[in-house]
């Protein structure tokens, strides 16, 4: 059960950065054309498409890694890469579900407000957190692999 839940925490962290990096990469490709009608409504569509895979992943990655922190049971005497894992992945995890989800959905309401005019709305604080996420968690996985 040990290694399908590993298996399960892979592809969920494959589909969570992934989808992130998609979102990152496409909405700063189409930055610039977002006064026009319909590169709003593809940003939207770009938004609400990948966190359809960017929030499950997410919870999948949190749901195996408790999983299998349980399954261990080194109880108090836990390495520190074990530590990191569990209490910064955590936070990130649970951070970045609550900062995707609400900065997303204002995000939207801003392409949906400013699709009629020439302004455009700004996505410079989404796309920095989102950003921000990825580097966390590359900073643990990268913790976690080196086992320091």
């Amino acid at each position: 059960m040990f290694n399908f839940m590993l298996f399960a925490h892979f592809a969920g962290l494959i589909a969570w950065l992934g989808a992130l990096l998609a979102i990152v990469i496409m909405l700063g490709m189409l930055k610039t054309e977002l006064g026009s009608p319909e590169a709003s409504t593809l940003a939207k569509r770009i938004i609400r498409t990948f966190s359809m895979f960017a929030h499950p992943g997410a919870v999948l990655v949190l749901i195996s890694g408790v999983f299998m922190i349980v399954q261990m049971g080194m109880g108090t005497e836990k390495p520190f890469w074990l530590q990191v894992m569990e209490k910064g992945g955590g936070t990130i995890i649970l951070l970045a579900l609550i900062l995707t989800g609400i900065l997303g959905s204002k995000v939207r309401k801003r392409l949906g407000a400013a699709a009629g005019t020439t302004q455009q709305p700004p996505l410079k604080g989404y796309l920095i957190s989102m950003s921000a996420v990825i580097v966390m968690t590359l900073g643990i996985m990268l913790v976690v692999s080196l086992k320091i």
